[in-house]
C-alpha cells in the first residue's frame, strides 16, 4: 500500500476543467478533411477475421497504408475527442496543431507523446486496448502565456488519465490542423469532436452587497445567533474575508450577474464548508452538507443583460474558503470571486495498492451500474491485469489492466464508502450470477441467485501463485471457478460435478459477434474458448448473452 499527495495546482486546474464535459461539443464532418490517401468507410471487419471486408459510406475514417490526413478546421487552445480502432500489429500518430504527435499504437505504448528531439514521453500506465476494439483519446491542450509552449494539460485514454502538465517547446506558432498519419497495418478513426477555447470572460459580479451572521457551534450548527447582521454593506467583490475574526460565520452575497451574450454556462461552487448559489430566485445549486472542496456545478442558459443572484456561504471547522468558476462551451472556468478567497486546497494523500511480488486480496465494497456490491473481492496480480469478483452471485464484475486499485475511499477520514476503485483500463461484466440451471437453452437466465438459499458460497482456497479458487454450493451439487491472468486478460477455469442442467454465462452485451472459431466480441471485449466449443448466442434483457452448457469443466478467457 502508497500514499501519494496530489500536485494540487495542476490537480486543481484539470478538475475544473472537467467540467466542460457537460457541454455538448462540436462534430468535425467528414467533408472537413484533406484525405490523402485516407479513405471514407461505412464499415471495416475485425482484424482477426480471415476475410476483411471494407464497405464504402461516410461513417468513418480509415487507412491501412502509411499515409497523413488533416482537417480544414484549425485549433490553437482546444479540446479534442475521438474513438480510434487498430489493427493488429499497427501504429498512428495523432498531432496535436499538425505538429506534436501522440502514439496510437499496440507496437509501442500508446499515448506516448513524441518528444521534439523523437524520444517518447512515455504515459503514466500502459492504457491502451488491443486490436480491433475501440478506443478513445481525450486530449486538452494550450499556449502558455509567456513564452513559447504549447502546454498538454491532460491526456486520458480509455478513461484513464495518462499524462497531465506537460509542457513542449514550440517556434510561437501554435495553431494547426488536426493531424493523423497511418504509419504501420491499419487504423480506423470516427466521432471525432472538439472545442475551441477562447479567453472571452463573458460573465461577472456586479452591485454586490453582504450580510455577515453569526452562527452556532454545536448546539444549533448553522443557525444565526441573532437575525439582524453583525456586520453589511457593499462588496467590492466576492470573498471570505469579511468573516475575519469570526470562528463561525454565515456570509449572504446579492447582487448581479452580467451576462455579455446568450448562451449556454455553468456556474460552479467550490468552498470549505456550505455553499448555495441562486439565480433569478432559483436555487441552482443548494446548500448541501458541509464539505471540504468537493466543487458542485449547475448548468443554466441565461440571456444577455442583467440577473439577480445571491451566494450564501457558511464556515464550519475548516478554515474559510469561497470560490465560485463561470464557464462555458468554449470558456475555460474562470474565477468568479477574489484570488485570496480559496487558496489551493490542503494536499489529501491518494492511498493506492500496486502488487509488486505477490498477489493481493482485497474485501471491499465495489460500485456496480450505480449500486454498492457488498459482497466483493478484488484481486491484483504483479503482471498487472487485476479483477472485482461478487461472491454472493458467482459474478465477475470487472477486470482491467495497468495500475491495480486506489483505496483512499476505504481509509481516508472514517472510511465510510470502503469503495475500491480501479486504476486502469477496465472491461466491464454483466455482473450476473455465471452459472444457472436452465429447463433448456430457450429459458431465461437469471439476474440475481439468493444468496442464502440457491447459491451458497463455500469460502476459498489459495493456490501456490496466491490466487483463489471460488467454492460454491448449488443446485444440489458443487462447483468451482478460478479467475488467473495471462499476456492478454484473464483466465476463466470452472468445474461443476452433481448438478443437472447447468449453463454457464461466458458474456453479455449490447450485441455479440463471432469473429473466428474460438473467438466472439462481445461488445469491447473479446471472449476466447476452445474452437471445438459450441457456444449459443440468444438474446437477452439488454441485447445478447454468450451461454454454453456446463458439463464437468470449462476454461475460457477473456481479454480487451
Amino acid at each position: 500500500m502508497k500514499l501519494r499527495f496530489f500536485a494540487f495546482i495542476i490537480f486543481l486546474g484539470a478538475s475544473l476543467q472537467s467540467y466542460a464535459q457537460g457541454f455538448a461539443m462540436n462534430k468535425l464532418p467528414l467533408d472537413n478533411w484533406e484525405m490523402g490517401n485516407w479513405k471514407q468507410v461505412e464499415s471495416v471487419d475485425n482484424p482477426f477475421k480471415k476475410k476483411r471486408v471494407i464497405n464504402a459510406g461516410n461513417k468513418f475514417l480509415y487507412a491501412d497504408t502509411p499515409g497523413k490526413i488533416s482537417s480544414k478546421l484549425t485549433t490553437a487552445d482546444a479540446k479534442i475527442k475521438f474513438d480510434f480502432m487498430l489493427g493488429t500489429t499497427s501504429e498512428a500518430i495523432y498531432y496535436i496543431q499538425g505538429k506534436y504527435g501522440v502514439l496510437l499504437s499496440n507496437i509501442r505504448t500508446s499515448g506516448s507523446i513524441i518528444t521534439n528531439d523523437g524520444s517518447l514521453k512515455l504515459p503514466s500506465q500502459n492504457a491502451g486496448r488491443t486490436a480491433g476494439l475501440w478506443q478513445t483519446l481525450e486530449i486538452t491542450f494550450s499556449s502558455a502565456s509567456y513564452g513559447n509552449a504549447l502546454i498538454i494539460e491532460k491526456v486520458s485514454l480509455n478513461d484513464v488519465v495518462i499524462h497531465q502538465g506537460y509542457v513542449i517547446n514550440t517556434d510561437g506558432k501554435n495553431e494547426g490542423p488536426i493531424s493523423f498519419e497511418n504509419k504501420v497495418g491499419s487504423v480506423a478513426i470516427k466521432d471525432l469532436e472538439y472545442l475551441k477555447y477562447g479567453n472571452e470572460k463573458p460573465l461577472k459580479l456586479s452591485n454586490l452587497t453582504y450580510e455577515l451572521y453569526e452562527t452556532y457551534d454545536w448546539d444549533k450548527q448553522f443557525a444565526k445567533k441573532n437575525e439582524k447582521p453583525n456586520d453589511s454593506g457593499k462588496a467590492n467583490e466576492l470573498t471570505k474575508d469579511y468573516g475575519v475574526g469570526f470562528n463561525r460565520f454565515l456570509l449572504v452575497f446579492q447582487g448581479n450577474l452580467e451576462v455579455e451574450k446568450d448562451g449556454n454556462y455553468s456556474l460552479i461552487a467550490d468552498c470549505a464548508g456550505k455553499e448555495s448559489v441562486t439565480v433569478d430566485g432559483k436555487e441552482i445549486i443548494p446548500m448541501a452538507d458541509e464539505s471540504y472542496r468537493k466543487q458542485r456545478i449547475a448548468y443554466l442558459t441565461l440571456s444577455k443583460g442583467t440577473h439577480k443572484i445571491e451566494i450564501k456561504y457558511i464556515k464550519v471547522w475548516w478554515k474559510a474558503e469561497l470560490g465560485l468558476f463561470a464557464a462555458g462551451p468554449e470558456i475555460r472556468p474562470y474565477a468568479l470571486h477574489a484570488e485570496t478567497s480559496l487558496p489551493t486546497p490542503q494536499a489529501i494523500g491518494e492511498i493506492d495498492v500496486n502488487p509488486k511480488n505477490d498477489v493481493e486480496i482485497i474485501r471491499s465494497f465495489v460500485m456496480f451500474n450505480g449500486k454498492k456490491r457488498i459482497h466483493a473481492i478484488s484481486i491484483g496480480t504483479p503482471q498487472g491485469m487485476h479483477y472485482s469478483y461478487d461472491l454472493d452471485q458467482a459474478a465477475i464484475l470487472y477486470a482491467w489492466k495497468g495500475e491495480f486499485a486506489d483505496v483512499t475511499e476505504m481509509f481516508y477520514e472514517r472510511g465510510e464508502p470502503q469503495l475500491l476503485e480501479a486504476k486502469g483500463v477496465r472491461t466491464k461484466f454483466s455482473g450476473k450470477p455465471s452459472v444457472f440451471v436452465l429447463s433448456d437453452a430457450n429459458s431465461t437466465s437469471p439476474d440475481s441467485l439468493d444468496a442464502y438459499k440457491e447459491l451458497i458460497y463455500k469460502g476459498y482456497s489459495i493456490d501456490e501463485g496466491g490466487l483463489p479458487t471460488y467454492k460454491y454450493q448449488y443446485a444440489g451439487g458443487n462447483f468451482t471457478q478460478k479467475i488467473s491472468t495471462n499476456n492478454e486478460g484473464i483466465s476463466i477455469s470452472i468445474n461443476a460435478t452433481g448438478a443437472q442442467n447447468l449453463y454457464y454465462k461466458l458474456g453479455e452485451g449490447k450485441s455479440i459477434s463471432q469473429i473466428e472459431k474460438g473467438r466472439y466480441l462481445v461488445d469491447n471485449q473479446y471472449v476466447l474458448i476452445d474452437s471445438k466449443s459450441k457456444p449459443i448466442i440468444r438474446n437477452s434483457k439488454v441485447g445478447q448473452e454468450l451461454i454454453i452448457p456446463l458439463n464437468g469443466s470449462l476454461t475460457y478467457s477473456v481479454s480487451w
